[in-house]
């Protein structure tokens, strides 16, 4: 790669960072305003469904696009990030089918949760020693919330990108799964995750002493507005380090 691809790269992936920093808060936004549209009329109704219909389209194209951008080499290399998401365009529907895949998986998992203390008992009957039932039970939940929260995202990603670059493509997904068995990409993947994750929580919920109303304003929007940085950082950060290594496996 030559020095003016390496700068066109890097000035790709500061548009895309750009674009998913305003992008994501502007779909937030409009996620709040179509909580406050009333349905006390038909067409109130009618506009609401419409507007949902439309956030959740916008909210798959601007995955599948950074999906996209990242899985296949010429838009890595050339830095065209409209182009990515013009590609992409075409795959939001397999996309969504995959996504819906995940939160039926997601949503069977979260369902065994109500079982947890029967199964805490009935584990810690069979052991006849050992832990106390609410210590398996507890070990249960974070086990499901570690399945649900970092395997499945894991597993998941992968052919993800392979969707939104190529669309559902049998022999492609078959390809993309390989990286399931790479410990160096589990390793990046859950350090990024946890990074992404841990950081932003503890800004969060970080409360300074501070002695005024309007320090503590201030403070509160510096801390989620840096938060929320480190999040797409972070998000950005894990698709680019799953795209890479799935293109080892089936380059596109």
């Amino acid at each position: 790669m030559t020095v003016t691809d390496a700068t066109t790269n890097r000035s790709g992936i500061a548009k895309l960072w750009l674009l998913n920093f305003v992008a994501n808060a502007a779909l937030l936004a409009a996620a709040y305003f179509w909580l406050l549209i009333p349905d006390a009329r038909g067409w109130q109704v009618a506009g609401s469904l419409l507007l949902a219909a439309i956030i959740v389209v916008l909210v798959l194209w601007l995955r599948a696009g950074t999906l996209a951008y990242f899985r296949l080499a010429e838009f890595r290399k050339d830095g065209t990030v409209w182009r990515a998401y013009r590609h992409a365009l075409r795959h939001v529907p397999a996309l969504a089918l995959w996504v819906v895949v995940f939160l039926v998986f997601g949503w069977l998992l979260l369902t065994l949760r109500p079982y947890v203390p029967q199964f805490a008992v009935w584990f810690r009957q069979k052991l006849g020693a050992g832990p106390s039932p609410r210590n398996i039970m507890a070990d249960v939940n974070w086990l499901l919330l570690l399945l649900v929260g970092i395997v499945m995202p894991g597993l998941w990603l992968p052919i993800a990108t392979t969707v939104s670059a190529a669309g559902f493509q049998p022999a492609q997904v078959v390809l993309s799964r390989r990286v399931w068995k790479r410990p160096f990409y589990w390793t990046w993947f859950c350090l990024l995750l946890g990074f992404g994750i841990y950081i932003p929580y503890k800004l969060v919920w970080w409360v300074p002493d501070l002695q005024t109303i309007r320090q503590q304003g201030w403070s509160m929007g510096l801390r989620f507005l840096l938060a929320y940085a480190i999040g797409v950082t972070a998000f950005l950060s894990v698709v680019w380090i799953t795209a890479s290594h799935t293109n080892r496996e089936d380059p596109l």
